[in-house]
């Protein structure tokens, strides 16, 4: 019989990451004998693959109904990841908000399914204090930010945030219009990983502008109804302190004509900024080859990564016109002067042709030969091995 210790090192390299073909084979694992159920069934447990045909027997194992008389097993406790984003419409509401409460004390990351997660599912989500991501991307229902900030309130190791895609008035507000925003507590003090995508509307989000200096990476994708009106305050009140910012169309305020994206670098102080990930169909070739900046602005950053949402809106924009951003040999007194890695998405079709893919290498090589000239006192130096043109995204 083997050690527990080298089963429990068999069952990790098994299970991480998981995969379709490593939950089945944990589960084979536990029939072999008790010492291999002792020793496999955390695995299993911690990060469950849940899909519609399994997950009515997921909820049998971890939270049995009442009326079945079943003594509790302690399977909700091994749960460490619980990803119910491949659940439409599975489940309800209140069986969601049942498992949260089962998981409450182990439960470090949730994805929150598109049709059974509400504000009846706060409470339980609430009391999740050992919760580090929350992802509410997919649901599908209205959630006042108010009324999910109350329950964020009590996670105090909440890292990571995913507001939901839709966002309607508070509760509380439902007979008064007018309100002080909330205070800077009310958000999660150890909150540094913002990503805000759907519908939210500039009547809704007077709480983003009360957001903890603690946020150092934001990402704004996919929001068609907020307007400059609400974007411009939040990265004005963000950007001294962001390290990582990612603007990602459609946008519509975003993509009006003058594009005020184009001006970015000179409206905002980005001091600490190291990775920059932004769509072409927000921008013109004036964001690359205009030389202005303010003085704070660009001096960290390292990495520049270059989306596309759509393709035809980005045709106006060259690799040429690119590169004219990057003219370090003719001084370093660029905007772009710190950046060793550039990200190009494959979706824009720049290396299609064999001039275009030339200019690649000639860009890869030139990022590689400045990393290897930086000074080993470079704060946040990139080393030559990890400089270079990085392809990204879907292939055309």
């Amino acid at each position: 019989m083997l050690p527990a210790e080298l089963l429990e090192t068999v069952f990790q390299h098994i299970s991480h990451p998981p995969t379709p073909s490593s939950q089945p084979t944990l589960h084979a694992s536990t029939l072999v004998s008790r010492a291999w159920y002792s020793a496999s069934i955390p695995f299993l447990y911690a990060s469950p693959l849940l899909a519609g045909a399994n997950f009515d027997a997921f909820v049998r194992a971890i939270c049995p109904s009442i009326n079945a008389h079943v003594r509790r097993n302690g399977l909700a406790e091994l749960v460490r990841r619980l990803d119910m984003s491949a659940l439409v419409h599975n489940g309800s509401k209140s069986l969601t908000a049942r498992i949260l409460g089962r998981m409450k004390g182990r439960l470090e990351v949730f994805v929150a399914p598109q049709a059974s997660f509400a504000v009846n599912c706060l409470a339980a989500l609430s009391k999740c204090s050992h919760l580090r991501k929350l992802d509410l991307q997919f649901v599908s229902e209205s959630i006042a930010i108010s009324d999910l900030l109350r329950s964020l309130s009590h996670l105090p190791r909440l890292e990571t945030l995913h507001l939901p895609r839709s966002s309607g008035p508070s509760t509380h507000l439902a007979t008064a219009r007018a309100t002080s925003p909330p205070p800077p507590s009310s958000w999660p003090r150890a909150l540094h990983t913002l990503h805000i995508t759907g519908g939210l509307r500039d009547g809704n989000s007077t709480h983003l502008l009360t957001l903890p200096p603690t946020i150092t990476s934001l990402t704004l994708a996919h929001c068609p109804h907020l307007t400059m009106a609400t974007i411009t305050p939040l990265l004005t009140h963000l950007s001294p302190h962001l390290l990582h910012l990612s603007i990602l169309a459609p946008i519509p305020s975003l993509s009006l004509s003058p594009k005020p994206l184009n001006n970015l670098f000179t409206l905002l102080p980005l001091p600490h900024l190291l990775h920059l990930r932004i769509s072409l169909d927000l921008l013109t070739p004036l964001f690359f080859t205009s030389s202005s900046a303010s003085p704070s602005a660009c001096l960290a950053l390292r990495r520049l990564d270059l989306d596309c949402h759509d393709a035809a809106e980005c045709t106006g924009i060259s690799l040429e016109q690119v590169w004219q951003g990057f003219e370090w040999a003719e001084g370093c007194d660029g905007k772009f002067r710190g950046v060793r890695v550039v990200g190009i998405a494959w979706r824009l079709g720049w290396v299609e042709g064999r001039g275009e893919r030339r200019l690649v290498g000639e860009i890869d090589e030139l990022l590689k030969a400045m990393a290897r000239e930086d000074d080993g006192g470079v704060e946040g130096r990139v080393r030559e091995e990890e400089a270079g043109v990085r392809m990204f995204g879907p292939r055309m």
